[in-house]
């Protein structure tokens, strides 16, 4: 047998995904992809940002669900990694809670007092 989530599915996957609370976090560490990543937070002293969520469309009707979250730095910092989180978390830098999703990308320098806007975009197929 042969079973697949049809395109009507993947849009009620999204929509459930984007009710719920999630939270951006970045990190400063950098690794290959695997699903046992973590953001590697031990120099950073930021919260988790809440994520603005929606969904969007990629290929067929929404089957793309986007995090959208602003984070100031508290001081010099050369992010290369942001994760998405199910709980604000405790402590500084943020523990707890579960990351669902992973990226990293080059690095990215900031000052003291920057602020970065990060759009996670995770599309299901």
């Amino acid at each position: 047998m042969v079973a697949r989530v049809q395109n009507a599915g993947l849009a009620r996957f999204t929509l459930l995904l984007a009710a719920a609370s999630w939270y951006l976090q970045w990190g400063t560490g950098s690794g290959a992809a695997a699903t046992a990543n973590v953001v590697t937070t031990t120099t950073t002293t930021e919260a988790r940002a809440a994520a603005t969520m929606s969904q969007q469309t990629t290929t067929v009707t929404s089957d793309t669900l986007r995090a959208v979250g602003t984070i100031t730095a508290a001081g010099a910092r050369a992010i290369t990694e942001i994760g998405l989180f199910d709980a604000a978390g405790t402590g500084s830098p943020p523990t707890g809670g579960n990351m669902d999703i992973w990226g990293d990308f080059s690095v990215i320098n900031l000052a003291s007092g920057d602020s970065i806007a990060f759009t996670l975009n995770t599309t299901f197929s």
